[in-house]
């Protein structure tokens, strides 16, 4: 059975024969049902689909087909196409519509819809290749009797051959869908409890808070939680499209096989599982990432920006940086998908699809750095690949493989917000046609040695490779600070290790993270002889710890009931798994003023740290042949909040430029 909407290899697209009715904006042809002329759109399995190619949300097609031809638009920028949905004569009946020219001012009442591309969508003859998931989508949204309905569907009503017209009609998508009367979202066919998922969360939006919390309670409702989990990780949510196809509709519809449920109410209830966070924790313990989808995923995975959810229009950066997750075949989509509801959207220039994927993403970065007069965009550092040939203070917007491992957690997620540079604007000028950024800042130290680099290319749960990878980080570190025994040496590792988040006023709360860190790798790693644990950490942690830790090293096997509870083996674990969030895809340094910190896992020693006017992160610089490649951002301990700018005053660092390519 076909469902969520996603891409189905080997499943043949669909054709539909579909009647061009091409009229002046000034005499729309009227409403009425169709004869049984050969003009009729019909639908069946097209018998070249199954070598069809998977394609992208706004793609190109075949050029060796035989396509539809498409009239041309008028010249108005507004111009449209609309298409016309023939009641079903009955539920197994062909789908029958009919095309017609119009613009947004003069154009009739229509459903903008907003769904899954999935499979190539492609034109051949008179026939209108269509995806299955759209055909679906269409048997569902047709009326049953009476009047047609209008509806403007991207891949029927944009020529997706035609490049110039694909562009405009793009650069149109905010007020196409603005101008309909209201969005139509289709999930796909139920599948997999979809029914129960839709009918829980109409309970929960229609009764009032104390009754929703009984329900959300309730351990018999258990399994409907669940079907709500797997309902809001359907490929819809995925799309980096429907961000924009939702926001701006003036009423929207959620469609699910035969159910539907208003937007509203849909959303409202994210905001009851909000309020449930602590039960919904305790009720999937052992799975995290079901709670967090109830609280973060399906549709309030679509808000605009998670950094300013009230603002109307974000700033382009916050919606790359809220939406950096989702799918986009078309790289350019990425960015061009966000740009019509960002603040910047009359300034950012033609989107235009003819550009190469370099000048895209690298007129991205100048556009958000000049218009914001800040240089956070370059810290962004989705995956490790080299493509595009983009400069290296480019951020390339494509999501990671999905066999790459985790990515890596930036920054600018820290709350409260980071400011190395305080609260400086950035002073920078653009060489080289614009692929190299000239900025001004200053060099605060040189890395001197680094640790290993940590990339988790398993689920966090399996905790082994950040325990090694602590374990040599800490054993670096104790090496090169006689004093790590005591606590503000431990403080100042474990604010390195999870980039600022273990910032406490009170010192013994790093020893007592460093303490479960410790007593759980005992258990873990005494018998391997990969990494050893070496004395350093033993001595300078507490009695309890130190002798666990001996104990291990002379026991092949250990109790763990003798030493803890099941309860305090989890909040052990939990130490190291949201540590190794942070450790990620970084490595442990030190300068060669014993500055600590986490670099990217690239860096290496002779590396420069510097702080960058404009700039709330340090950022690794490295030199090459007089001038600079960036490698990344990086947490400087004691550096993070406009210490190093108090010192720039003092004349402790001296203002320079970087020439970064």
């Amino acid at each position: 059975m076909l469902s969520q909407g996603s891409t189905w290899r080997g499943i043949s697209p669909f054709v539909i024969r579909i009647r061009r009715l091409i009229t002046s904006e000034s005499s729309l042809p009227p409403i009425r049902r169709v004869d049984s002329s050969p003009t009729h759109v019909h639908l069946f399995p097209h018998p070249r689909s199954r070598n069809m190619k998977k394609s992208s949300r706004k793609s190109t097609f075949n050029t060796n087909a035989n396509t539809y031809t498409y009239k041309p638009l008028a010249s108005a920028q507004d111009s449209i196409r609309l298409l016309r949905l023939k009641p079903a004569e009955n539920p197994n009946s062909p789908i029958h519509c009919a095309l017609f020219h119009t613009s947004l001012s003069r154009a009739p009442p229509y459903v903008a819809l907003s769904y899954c591309w999935g499979e190539r969508v492609y034109l051949e003859d008179e026939n209108f290749g269509v995806t299955p998931n759209l055909k679906h989508a269409l048997q569902r949204l047709r009326p049953a009797s009476g009047e047609d309905r209008v509806l403007w569907v991207d891949a029927i009503c944009i020529n997706q051959a035609d490049i110039p017209e694909r562009s405009i009609q793009i650069s149109n998508m905010r007020s196409i869908y603005k101008s309909a009367e209201s969005v139509a979202v289709w999930l796909g066919l139920e599948n997999r409890k979809s029914a129960e998922a839709i009918q829980f969360a109409r309970d929960l939006a229609t009764c009032d808070e104390g009754a929703a919390s009984a329900l959300v309670r309730d351990p018999a409702r258990k399994e409907h939680l669940e079907a709500l989990v797997t309902l809001f990780r359907r490929q819809y949510w995925w799309r980096i499209w429907v961000i924009q196809e939702v926001s701006c509709g003036r009423s929207t519809m959620v469609y699910c096989g035969a159910d539907a449920i208003a937007w509203r109410q849909l959303d409202s209830v994210c905001d009851i599982f909000r309020k449930e966070e602590a039960h919904l924790r305790d009720f999937f313990y052992n799975k995290p990432s079901f709670w967090l989808t109830l609280i973060r995923g399906g549709p309030r995975s679509l808000q605009l920006s998670r950094y300013s959810p009230d603002l109307d229009a974000p700033p382009l950066l916050e919606l790359l940086l809220s939406h950096k997750s989702k799918k986009s075949t078309d790289p350019k989509d990425k960015v061009y998908a966000l740009v019509g509801i960002c603040s910047s959207r009359d300034t950012f220039g033609a989107m235009d699809y003819s550009r190469s994927m370099r000048d895209i993403y690298t007129h991205t970065a100048r556009h958000i750095i000049s218009t914001s007069g800040k240089l956070d965009v370059i810290c962004v550092k989705q995956h490790d690949m080299s493509r595009f040939d983009l400069p290296s203070w480019a951020p390339d917007w494509t999501r990671p493989h999905f066999n790459s491992g985790s990515s890596v957690v930036g920054l600018q997620h820290h709350e409260p917000e980071f400011a190395a540079a305080g609260n400086s604007l950035a002073q920078f000028e653009f060489l080289n046609d614009g692929y190299v950024l000239k900025a001004a800042g200053f060099v605060v130290c040189t890395i001197a040695s680094v640790g290993i680099p940590f990339k988790q290319k398993v689920h966090p749960r399996f905790i082994e490779p950040a325990l090694h990878a602590f374990h040599e980080w800490w054993n670096l570190f104790a090496s090169a600070r006689p004093e790590s025994s005591s606590l503000p040496a431990q403080a100042a590792f474990a604010r390195a290790i999870s980039c600022g988040d273990w910032m406490f006023e009170d010192e013994g709360v790093y020893e007592n993270k460093l303490r479960a860190i410790f007593e759980l790798s005992g258990s873990i790693l005494a018998d391997d002889d990969v990494m050893p644990i070496d004395t350093p950490p033993a001595q300078s942690l507490s009695g309890s710890v130190s002798s666990l830790m001996i104990e291990n090293e002379n026991q092949n096997e250990i109790d763990i009931e003798e030493l803890d509870d099941e309860r305090s083996d989890k909040e052990q674990r939990a130490v190291i798994i949201n540590a190794s969030i942070t450790m990620n895809r970084r490595r442990l340094f030190i300068s060669q003023t014993d500055i600590l910190g986490l670099c990217p896992w690239n860096a290496t020693v002779g590396d420069v740290i510097c702080v960058l006017l404009g700039c709330r992160f340090p950022v690794i610089l490295r030199p090459v042949e007089g001038k600079y490649r960036l490698v990344g951002e990086a947490y400087v301990d004691g550096l993070m909040n406009g210490e190093a700018m108090a010192l720039l005053e003092k004349g402790r660092y001296k203002l320079e430029e970087f020439e970064i390519h």
